[in-house]
C-alpha cells in the first residue's frame, strides 16, 4: 500500500525534501493511513510531520474520545500534535451554512493558520467519486467534473488514487487503529446518502464503478485543461481595454466564447450563471444590455461586449460659469460655450431627460439626445451624470461635446455664456 501512495506522491509531487506537513487527521481510517504513511516516508523526505484535529462538538464524548485517540497516538510515535475545537453546529447555523460547509471552511482555515509547506488531507478515489456524484446532482460544468484535484496550492491528497473499502482493508489487516465515526452510518447528510446508497447501487451495476468514475474524473481534467489553453489564448486575443473585441470572439467556438466570457465577468469580481450566460451571448448580435445581478450589467454596442455598474453614483459638479465679452473669451479649458445673446430666457444645467433633442451647430440635422450619446459613445452608466444645457425652447448643449446650431457663437458674437467643469484631483 505504502507503495501505491508514494507513486501517487511522486507522479505529483508532492513532497520535497525538508517540507513541513500539516496533516488533517480525523482519527478514521483513511487519515490514520495518511499518517501512518507521512511517518514511513519522513527519513526518505526528511520531513517535519505536524498532526492537526478537529473536534467539531458535533458527537459528544464520541467525539472527545476521537481527539484523545489522536493525540496519544502521536505522542507514542513523536509526532507534534495540534487540535481545535468548535461547536459546528451553532457557529453554522450564525454563519448561515450547512454544518458540512462551515466544518470544511473551518478545517482548512485551522489547517492554513499553522506554518508549513504542505497541508495533507487524506481524501481518496472514493470521496472523488462522491464529489462528482454530489456536484452532478445539484448541477456543475466542466470544471466541477474535475473532482477533487490530487494537488491544490499546497494542499496535498496521497491517498487519492486508492478506494476507500482497500484503505479500510489494508488498516484491518496491518493492525492499523483507527475510530468509527457513527453518524458516517446515518443519511442526515448529502454526502452519507450518497455513501450509503447511492454508490452501493452502482457497484451492483458494475462492482468496479468508483473506479470506472475515477477515469472518467481523470480524462474530464486532461480535456478540461486542454480546454483553459485555448480559452486562455481567446481571451488574450480579443480582451482589450477592458472590453471583448466582438469581431475576434466570434471566431471562436461557442464553447470557448461562453468560458472567455465568464472569466471575463470575474475579473469584475460578478459571477455568470447559465441564464445569464444566454443572455449574453444574444448581445453578440445586436446593440443592447442585459442585467447580470443589481446594478452590474453586460452591454454591447456592437462592436464591444463590456461590463457596466450603474450603482457607482457620480457627485454633482460644481460648475464655473461665466459671461465674458467676447474679447475676454478664452477657448482653453472651457468645457461648454455658446453665445449668452440667443438664449431664451433662462439657462439651467440638469441631466437628460426622455425626449430631448438637440441640433448639433454645423450637422444640419436634428438628433435625440438618446442617439447623439450612442454617437459619441458615452458608456450608458455614465449618462446620466452629463450635464446638459437648456433655456426656455430647450436644449442649447451637452456639457463636454457639442452645442446647438442656435447659440453657437458667430462674427456677430458679442458675450459668451462659458461653462468649466472642476478639475479632477
Amino acid at each position: 500500500m505504502n507503495n501505491r501512495i508514494l507513486e501517487t506522491v511522486k507522479k505529483y509531487n508532492m513532497l520535497s525534501v525538508g517540507d513541513t506537513v500539516v496533516a488533517g487527521v480525523s482519527g478514521g481510517a483513511d487519515s490514520m493511513l495518511l499518517l501512518h504513511f507521512l511517518i514511513s516516508v519522513k527519513e526518505l523526505y526528511r520531513l517535519n510531520i505536524i498532526a492537526a484535529h478537529i473536534e467539531h462538538g458535533i458527537r459528544g464524548e464520541e467525539s472527545v474520545a476521537d481527539a484523545r485517540f489522536v493525540k496519544s497516538f502521536c505522542e507514542n510515535n513523536g509526532v507534534e500534535f495540534r487540535q481545535l475545537s468548535i461547536n459546528a453546529p451553532l457557529e453554522a447555523a450564525e454563519a448561515r451554512l450547512s454544518v458540512e460547509e462551515y466544518s470544511r471552511q473551518a478545517r482548512y482555515r485551522f489547517f492554513s493558520s499553522i506554518e508549513c509547506d504542505r497541508i495533507a488531507t487524506a481524501h481518496n478515489m472514493t470521496d472523488n467519486a462522491e464529489t462528482l456524484i454530489f456536484r452532478l446532482a445539484r448541477g456543475t460544468g466542466l470544471k466541477g467534473a474535475c473532482g477533487i484535484s490530487p494537488v491544490r496550492d499546497n494542499i496535498i491528497r496521497p491517498l487519492i488514487e486508492i478506494p476507500a473499502n482497500e484503505i479500510r482493508d489494508y488498516c484491518d489487516k496491518n493492525n492499523i487503529s483507527y475510530r468509527i465515526d457513527t453518524t458516517n452510518f446515518t443519511n442526515d447528510y448529502s454526502r452519507n446518502l450518497i455513501r450509503n446508497e447511492v454508490l452501493p447501487l452502482l457497484n451492483k451495476i458494475n462492482s468496479e464503478s468508483v473506479k470506472n468514475i475515477d477515469r472518467f474524473i481523470f480524462d474530464v481534467t486532461e480535456d478540461f485543461a486542454f480546454i483553459e489553453g485555448c480559452v486562455q489564448k481567446a481571451y488574450i486575443d480579443s480582451v482589450t481595454d477592458g472590453k471583448i473585441d466582438l469581431t475576434k470572439i466570434k471566431k471562436y467556438d461557442v464553447a470557448v466564447i461562453k468560458r472567455v466570457i465568464i472569466k471575463f465577468f470575474l475579473n469584475y469580481h460578478t459571477e455568470v450563471d447559465r441564464i445569464h450566460l444566454d443572455n449574453i451571448l444574444s448581445l453578440l448580435e445586436k446593440q443592447g444590455k442585459t442585467q447580470i445581478k443589481g446594478d452590474i450589467f453586460a452591454l454591447s454596442d456592437g462592436s464591444f461586449l463590456r461590463c457596466a455598474d450603474f450603482s457607482k453614483q457620480v457627485n454633482e459638479p460644481e460648475y464655473k460659469i461665466q459671461i465674458l465679452k467676447i474679447s475676454e473669451f478664452n477657448l482653453k479649458n472651457v468645457d461648454f460655450y455658446c453665445d449668452c445673446d440667443k438664449i431664451s430666457g433662462n439657462a439651467v444645467v440638469r441631466h437628460r431627460m426622455a425626449g430631448d433633442t438637440i441640433r448639433p451647430a454645423g450637422r444640419n440635422c436634428t438628433k435625440p439626445l438618446k442617439k447623439l450619446f450612442n454617437e459619441l459613445k458615452i458608456p450608458q452608466e455614465k449618462r446620466g451624470s452629463v450635464g446638459v444645457v437648456c433655456d426656455d425652447d430647450g436644449v442649447i448643449g451637452v456639457i463636454g461635446y457639442c452645442v446647438d446650431e442656435r447659440v453657437r457663437l458667430d462674427s456677430s458674437t458679442k458675450n459668451v455664456l462659458s461653462i468649466k467643469l472642476p478639475l479632477e484631483d
